[in-house]
C-alpha cells in the first residue's frame, strides 16, 4: 500500500508539474494573426540574456508592391504596457533575404530586470498604420531583460520546488485514509512537515539569489512585491505552515502541542492542499496582476487561513477546559 501512495504521488507531481509548465506565458508561443490581408506568424521572443544581441523574428505575408512596409514599434524608457500605442519608437523591420517572407530586427538587451513592450505595423508609402499584429487579446508583446542564472542556484531551487510538489501529493494521498475514519493522522503530518521545509527552501534561501541573479531583485511576495510568481509560491508555503501548526501535535509524534482539528477534518484539509496546490500552479508562471488586485487576494488567503487556525485553537482550548 505504501508503494502504491508513492506511485500515485509521483504521477501527481508529473502532471501537475507538466500543467505548470505548459502553463507558463514564460516559453515561446506560435501566434499568428491576419489584418487587413496581411498574415503575420511568429514564435515570441520573451526574454534576452542582458548585454547581448537577440533576434526577433516573424514571417508576413502580404501585398508589399505599393511601397507599403514592416515596422517593429516599442517602448521607451519611462513607457510601459498602459503606455497608447501611437507613442511607441518605431524602426523598420529587415528582410531576411529577398526571397523569404522573413522579417527581423535585432534587440540589444540591457541590464536585467528591465523590460519593453512591442508590436508590428505594416505602414504605406506615406507613413500611415494599415495593419498592426499583437497578442490575441490586443494587447503588446512583452521582452525581458533577464541575468544568467548559475546553474547551482538554479538547481536547487528547482529540487525543492519539485519535493514540496511530491511530498504535498503523498501527504494527500495519505489524508484520503483519515476522511474514510483513520485516526493516524502522523504519516500525513510527517510528509506535510517535509513538504513545508522544502517550499520555505525553494522560497526563500534559494528562491532569492534565483530572483537576484535573473532579476536583480531578492523577493518579490508580498509585503515586498507584487511579483505573481513569488506570491504563488509564498501561498503554497503559508497553506503549508497552516497545516504543520494545525497537526503540531502528531508532526511531533505527540511529544508537543495539540492537534486542533479532528482527523476526519484534518483529512480533508490535507486533501484541500493538493487542490489548493493545482489551483496555484494553474495561474499562469510568469503572469502580472495589478498591485491592488495582488495585495488584496494575498492578504484575504494569508488572513483566511490565519482565522481558521485561530478558531481551531480556540475551539480545542475550550473543549480542554471543559473537560479539565
Amino acid at each position: 500500500m505504501k508503494v502504491l501512495k508513492i506511485v500515485i504521488a509521483i504521477i501527481l507531481t508529473v502532471a501537475l508539474l507538466k500543467v505548470a509548465s505548459t502553463n507558463s506565458r514564460g516559453r515561446p508561443e506560435l501566434v499568428t494573426g491576419t489584418d487587413n490581408g496581411y498574415t503575420f506568424e511568429y514564435t515570441t521572443v520573451p526574454k534576452g540574456l542582458e548585454f547581448t544581441e537577440v533576434r526577433i523574428p516573424l514571417i508576413i505575408t502580404g501585398d508589399f508592391s505599393g511601397g507599403q512596409s514592416p515596422v517593429f514599434r516599442y517602448t521607451t524608457e519611462g513607457q510601459n504596457a498602459t503606455t497608447d500605442f501611437l507613442l511607441y519608437a518605431a524602426t523598420p523591420l529587415l528582410a531576411t533575404d529577398s526571397l523569404t517572407d522573413e522579417y527581423y530586427t535585432e534587440i540589444t538587451v540591457g541590464q536585467k530586470g528591465k523590460r519593453f513592450y512591442y508590436y508590428v505595423q505594416i505602414v504605406d508609402s506615406t507613413g500611415a498604420a494599415i495593419a498592426s499584429f499583437t497578442e490575441p487579446d490586443s494587447e503588446p508583446f512583452l521582452f525581458k531583460y533577464i541575468g544568467e542564472v548559475p546553474k547551482i542556484a538554479f538547481l536547487l531551487h528547482i529540487i525543492m520546488i519539485f519535493a514540496s510538489v511530491f511530498f504535498i501529493s503523498i501527504a494527500s494521498v495519505n489524508s484520503v485514509a483519515l476522511v474514510r475514519g483513520s485516526t493516524d493522522t502522523r504519516p500525513a503530518a510527517r510528509y506535510f512537515l517535509v513538504a513545508a521545509i522544502c517550499a520555505f527552501l525553494g522560497c526563500y534561501p534559494f528562491g532569492i539569489p534565483m530572483n537576484w541573479y535573473a532579476f536583480g531583485v531578492s523577493w518579490e511576495g508580498v509585503p515586498f512585491g507584487t511579483d505573481a510568481t513569488d506570491n504563488k509560491t509564498q501561498l503554497l508555503f503559508v497553506y503549508l505552515l497552516f497545516m504543520v501548526l494545525a497537526m503540531w501535535r502528531s508532526v511531533t509524534n505527540g511529544k508537543m502541542g495539540r492537534d486542533i482539528f479532528t482527523p476526519k477534518a484534518l483529512g480533508w484539509f490535507g486533501i484541500f492542499a493538493f487542490v489548493n496546490m493545482l489551483a496555484i500552479y494553474l495561474i499562469p508562471h510568469s503572469i502580472q496582476f495589478s498591485a491592488a488586485l495582488t495585495y488584496s487576494v494575498c492578504y484575504t488567503y494569508i488572513g483566511l487561513f490565519a482565522l481558521v487556525y485561530l478558531i481551531g485553537l480556540a475551539n480545542v482550548r475550550k473543549t480542554a477546559a471543559q473537560s479539565g
